[in-house]
């Protein structure tokens, strides 16, 4: 990409405004103005449009917040800055704030030149259908999510009800990253309880609860509710063991020894981790679980030695692996990867970076696991001393995800960007979105 000086960004920003004023003059429509700037100058789509209406970057984001609150939402975090970056092409909006730019010009989104990522449909790919503030969700935000409970509930209890409860199980498993976590959460919920009525349960209701109770420790997890999280965990892993349930058993297990971790409970997760082995009973298991539970907390304890035998443990399996499987309870190259990353930062940043760009590469822009490689990345370039690109890639971060759906150990990850830049001026922007 050519870069552009701001001299030259100026001088063109007048021009354009000649070309409005002597096409108002003749009675020209804005759609018309703007493609005579785009035609003429060398300015992006999203920008000509600005341009032809003859608005300021903050004229816009105050516009766009008003469109928030008329739709009964929070107003969200965006800045001239953002908008600025995007017009130029450096980074691109999210699908919200893309499809919320559309409006405020009245156009339809192809207009404005953005080419969003591609992927299933859901939260990244929608305009704002949820509400940000915390509190219930409203009934018609995400029809397809909420029919699925309904759906049981229409059913009533009995053994159908546990037939359609382990296919709501896939679903959200395979969904999961398209609705915002405390979204998924109270539809998760609202299963679970439709099969808990406080008399005995059938071994097959057990099951599909434990599996819930799994995606609801997940979904603490991810906004950053700990006690809940490992309450709901344990759960999980006391079904699997009582049932005889393998798979869910180490998953859980696994998956607690993560949330430990994230309490610098290092030693403790490693116990975990042990127990949560005695259950992966093949190769992709084996791979999911020393990447997962092993690499951050060795890493962490400074053990170098023991760190590399694990990272050569994982690779060995994972290569050995027949399979990937991705959703929620599966495992995958694009994790695998991100996890590497995560454990290198520390030791050696150029590796961690390398293998960051390759989650990155394997995950769709705007994911959660998109955002976490992201942030991963962004902390690469610190330990290497660039933090310049550390806070340009971090604000990538904030600018495609929208608030709502940023899960808290990404932002985590975020905030220890900013400890590790340790008040470097180029940091200022990214504390300050993090803190808003």
């Amino acid at each position: 990409m050519v870069t552009i000086s701001r001299q030259t960004r100026a001088q063109l920003a007048r021009d354009a405004s000649r070309i409005r004023a002597d096409l108002q003059r003749r009675g020209a429509s804005v759609a018309a103005i703007a493609a005579e700037i785009t035609r003429h100058l060398p300015i992006s789509p999203l920008e000509a449009w600005r341009l032809a209406y003859g608005w300021s970057r903050p004229h816009v984001v105050e516009a766009v917040g008003e469109l928030y609150r008329s739709d009964g939402l929070a107003v969200p975090g965006l800045t001239a800055a953002m908008l600025c970056r995007w017009e130029h092409g450096t980074v691109r909006p999210s699908a919200e704030y893309a499809h919320a730019l559309a409006r405020i010009y009245g156009v339809p989104l192809t207009h404005l030149g953005i080419p969003l990522p591609g992927g299933p449909s859901g939260w990244y790919g929608h305009l704002t259908p949820h509400p940000r503030q915390e509190g219930p969700m409203q009934p018609d935000a995400h029809p397809d999510l909420t029919a699925v409970a309904d759906s049981i509930a229409l059913n009533g209890p009995g053994t159908g009800a546990v037939d359609l409860a382990e296919r709501a199980v896939e679903f959200y498993a395979a969904r999961y990253s398209d609705y915002p976590p405390r979204v998924l959460a109270a539809e998760v919920a609202r299963c679970r309880s439709l099969l808990i009525d406080g008399s005995a349960t059938s071994t097959d209701t057990r099951r599909v609860v434990g599996w819930l109770s799994g995606l609801l420790g997940s979904l603490a997890h991810h906004t950053g509710d700990v006690p809940a999280s490992l309450i709901h965990f344990g759960t999980a892993a006391r079904v699997g063991e009582d049932l005889g349930e393998r798979r869910l058993a180490g998953w859980a297990l696994g998956a607690q020894s993560m949330v430990t971790m994230s309490q610098d409970r290092h030693t403790e997760a490693l116990e975990l981790a042990d127990q949560a082995a005695e259950f992966a009973d093949d190769e992709l298991r084996r791979a999911q679980i020393t990447a997962w539970c092993r690499l951050r907390p060795l890493a962490a304890l400074g053990d170098r030695a023991r760190l590399d035998d694990a990272i050569t443990e994982a690779r060995r399996h994972m290569d050995a692996a027949d399979r990937e499987e991705p959703g929620r309870f599966g495992f995958d190259r694009a994790e695998f990867h991100q996890h590497l990353a995560e454990s290198l930062v520390g030791h050696d940043p150029s590796e961690a970076a390398r293998q960051a760009e390759t989650s990155i590469r394997l995950k769709r822009v705007g994911s959660p696991g998109w955002a976490a490689a992201t942030a991963i990345l962004a902390r690469t370039h610190a330990a290497r001393r660039n933090p310049q690109d550390a806070t340009a890639v971090g604000m990538t971060v904030l600018e495609t995800v929208p608030p709502g759906a940023l899960r808290a150990n990404t932002r985590s990850r975020l905030f220890r960007l900013v400890e590790d830049l340790d008040g470097h001026p180029a940091v200022g922007e990214l504390a300050d979105a993090l803190r808003a």
